[in-house]
């Protein structure tokens, strides 16, 4: 289990985050120097649970951006669509680009935004346990960077990993960026 600065446990970290710091959590993606060049970013929508990632899907698509976001499919695996601006209800919860959007490979992203309950300063992530992130990071382009969008509190001393697991080399919250430490 993960072992937190503060708080009760991953669920902790997780409240309030969706109602709060979009706009600034926006601002500090965007001025990552990956974000700044790249043509395709992945990023997600975030949950109830998670940080509101509607204001940075807009400020990227505004500035020339292509945005790609998941669409989980029936085996709880993620399909990866272009964001034009319409999102439908999807599995578990989830919005995602309609089915006629067009589908493109995640090995395109430059960089990927990824939710995550719980990280580390580095860079290991946990999840919410279906493994889909997992799978679909697979996928990724060995030169894309990996970012975790997180709640402050969602940052903690140590996550357990396994060896499938990939680390992100940043993590975005409200209030910092923090770039991952020696491994």
């Amino acid at each position: 289990m993960a072992t937190r600065r503060g708080g009760t446990g991953p669920r902790a970290a997780r409240t309030g985050g969706a109602e709060t710091g979009g706009a600034e959590t926006a601002r500090r993606v965007l001025a990552l120097p990956e974000v700044a060049t790249a043509v395709w970013v992945a990023a997600f929508v975030g949950l109830p649970s998670e940080p509101d990632t509607r204001p940075l899907l807009e400020a990227l698509r505004a500035r020339g951006t292509r945005v790609l976001l998941p669409a989980v499919r029936e085996d709880l695996d993620l399909d990866f669509r272009e964001f034009t601006g319409t999102l439908v209800p999807g599995a578990l919860g989830t919005r995602e680009p309609p089915p006629a959007a067009p589908a493109v490979d995640l090995a395109a992203a430059d960089v990927v935004l990824v939710p995550a309950v719980a990280v580390d300063r580095l860079g290991r992530r946990l999840g919410r346990g279906g493994g889909s992130y997992d799978r679909a990071l697979r996928r990724v382009h060995p030169r894309a960077t990996l970012v975790a969008v997180v709640d402050d509190l969602a940052i903690v001393d140590r996550v357990p990993v396994d060896a499938h697991d990939l680390s992100v080399s940043v993590i975005v919250t409200a209030t910092q960026v923090v770039r991952r430490g020696p491994v």
